[in-house]
């Protein structure tokens, strides 16, 4: 996650996760582009956004590219920031809010998406995605019914177990915080 307020960021700090080969792990995730139409790829982007609520929170940045090694596969350090070509940030703010709030429950609050401009292509959108004191998060996507959380690795899906004491600890919280 960008240690910032999410309307402070600017091109400098983006450029600065580059510089400093900041890889993705539990609070950071890099996308070279915006989700399309297809199912799959509205799949995944809920497992993202539903994987930081479910653990620490964190921050999606698309229009990041990412190292590949010799087999063409991501490595998870960033490599450039070219920015999304051509996009309406508040159309694809809509867009993406609208996924996330019909894609996944119980709904999250406080998920932002905020532009950042400066770019050659054009924006960079950071999506903070907080973590959820109403967890586990379920992705429901078209009777698509998973659990996701991250580690340092990136996105898990969550075992039987884990759903388990996902549940009881988000039951127990109101009495802890009592």
């Amino acid at each position: 996650m960008i240690q910032k307020p999410l309307d402070q960021i600017e091109k400098v700090d983006i450029d600065a996760l580059i510089a400093n080969q900041v890889r993705e792990g539990k609070t950071i995730e890099y996308k070279e582009s915006l989700p399309g139409g297809a199912d799959a790829e509205r799949k995944e982007f809920l497992a993202d956004v539903s994987s930081f609520a479910n653990a620490a929170g964190g921050d999606i940045l698309f229009g990041v590219e990412e190292e590949r090694d010799s087999g063409g596969k991501t490595t998870g350090l960033p490599a450039r920031a070219p920015g999304l070509l051509g996009v309406n940030a508040d159309q694809v703010t809509r867009m993406l809010e609208s996924v996330i709030r019909d894609g996944i429950a119980p709904r999250i609050p406080g998920v932002r998406v905020q532009p950042v401009a400066g770019f050659e292509q054009g924006p960079v959108l950071v999506i903070r995605v907080p973590k959820s004191w109403s967890a586990p998060h379920m992705i429901t996507f078209k009777d698509w019914c998973r659990f996701y959380s991250r580690n340092s690795a990136g996105k898990q899906l969550l075992a039987v177990d884990e759903i388990r004491s996902a549940f009881a600890l988000s039951e127990s919280l109101g009495e802890w915080v009592r």
